[in-house]
C-alpha cells in the first residue's frame, strides 16, 4: 500500500496566505500554533512550528506546508 502526503497551498502573490485543502484561509477561520495533537498553544521554546487549521483540524508543518495529522475535534482557545 502506498501512502500519499497532503500539502496545503499558498496564494501566488502572498506566500504567507495559506490555502487549506478544506478552503480555509487566514482571513476566514485562520490557522493557529499547535502541539503534535493539533491542540492550540502559545508558541514557546521547543514548539515545532506546526499549525492547526481552525476549520478542518489539519495539522500543518510551517516550513514545508505538509499536512502531518488532523485533530477533527479542534476548538479555539478562548
Amino acid at each position: 500500500m502506498t501512502e500519499f502526503s497532503e500539502y496545503i497551498a499558498t496564494e501566488a502573490e502572498d506566500m504567507d496566505a495559506w490555502l487549506c485543502i478544506c478552503g480555509n484561509r487566514p482571513d476566514f477561520d485562520g490557522f493557529y500554533p499547535c502541539d503534535r495533537e493539533g491542540n492550540e498553544m502559545e508558541p514557546v521554546e521547543g514548539w515545532e512550528d506546526i499549525y492547526v487549521c481552525a476549520r478542518c483540524g489539519r495539522i500543518i508543518k510551517q516550513d514545508s506546508l505538509e499536512v502531518v495529522g488532523q485533530n477533527p475535534h479542534f476548538r479555539r482557545l478562548t
